[in-house]
């Protein structure tokens, strides 16, 4: 078991370990935007339309339920969260949603893949696709209405079409389109041509590596601010969510090896989209930057933990 384990977390820290130095070594000189388009719009989608173009039909309605456990698990902390930092820390309705959402939307595209891979194996990549199409559909959007809210408050007025507009922007999104597509190809049963397939793949194979190296660059760039809010955010993601999923997994008594997969990815540390979409609406929340740091130190603890009951239930 210890070596299942440390087979199954080692590589993925140690490339997130391997970005947090270059961005320290680099003092803020390393091109994070360019690795993160990169990333985002490029390696990840190719690496999503080819996960769900070849998987069977049946496969993905067998995951429907998984779909609505992701939505579950996602949303409570999501507004937990974001109650919290309003009303009992009074944080911007901006950075309320920074927070919220670095700690709802797990860091799926940088660990679920690794992660899953090396526990699961192959059957667990239609699993990560549908969570990361899930978590993009769902959360950018909760992001999305409230910075565009608040950047309307605070200029000409509030806009009356947040939600059309948020979802407007969502679904042009590159890691959005990609699944969707490739849900498509597989629910006609089309078969992709060979060298399709293989020149998306050329680039899509670096997803892994360097969506954990991108994670490691964020977590260097982050400023550090220990306090009660902080803490209460690392346990949403790290404790809370896992058991949230647990709970739903056996009142809907999912088949093993999709409950696992579920209640692994519940376990994954935050995310960094939360942070990137504060961003890009000149939002830098330090509380944010902070838990996404403890979070995925604690994840190696969260996470031998999740591994270790999942291998004996």
């Amino acid at each position: 078991m210890t070596i299942e384990i440390t087979y199954a977390l080692v590589p993925f820290f140690f490339s997130m370990a391997t970005g947090y130095l270059a961005g320290k070594l680099a003092h803020g000189a390393m091109p994070l935007s360019s690795i993160n388009t990169m990333l985002v719009d490029y390696a990840l989608p190719f690496a999503l339309f080819l996960y769900t173009a070849r998987m069977q039909r049946a496969s993905i309605g067998s995951h429907l339920l998984l779909i609505l456990i992701l939505v579950l698990v996602m949303l409570a902390p999501y507004f937990v969260s974001l109650a919290l930092s309003r009303f009992v820390f009074h944080a911007r309705p901006s950075n309320a949603a920074v927070r919220a959402v670095t700690i709802g939307m797990p860091n799926f595209a940088a660990v679920g893949l690794p992660l899953l891979h090396s526990v699961y194996g192959e059957q667990s990549d239609l699993t990560v696709a549908l969570a990361i199409t899930t978590a993009s559909i769902v959360m950018s959007p909760a992001a999305l209405i409230l910075l565009e809210r608040a950047k309307g408050s605070s200029s000409d007025g509030p806009n009356t079409n947040l939600l059309g507009k948020a979802l407007a922007t969502t679904f042009v999104k590159p890691i959005v389109i990609a699944p969707i597509l490739g849900v498509l190809v597989s629910l006609a049963g089309w078969q992709l041509p060979q060298l399709m397939v293989q020149s998306l793949n050329i680039i899509g194979s670096t997803t892994a590596g360097l969506a954990l190296f991108s994670t490691g660059l964020i977590l260097a760039s982050q400023p550090f601010r220990l306090d009660m809010e902080v803490w209460l955010g690392v346990a949403l993601s790290n404790v809370i969510q896992p058991l949230i999923a647990l709970v739903l997994v056996v009142a809907l008594a999912l088949p093993k090896a999709i409950a696992g997969q579920a209640i692994l990815l519940s376990a994954i540390p935050c995310g960094s989209f939360g942070i990137l979409f504060g961003l890009s609406y000149g939002v830098q929340d330090t509380t944010a930057g902070t838990t996404l740091v403890v979070s995925s130190v604690l994840s190696i603890a969260s996470l031998t933990a999740a591994i270790f009951l999942l291998r004996h239930l």
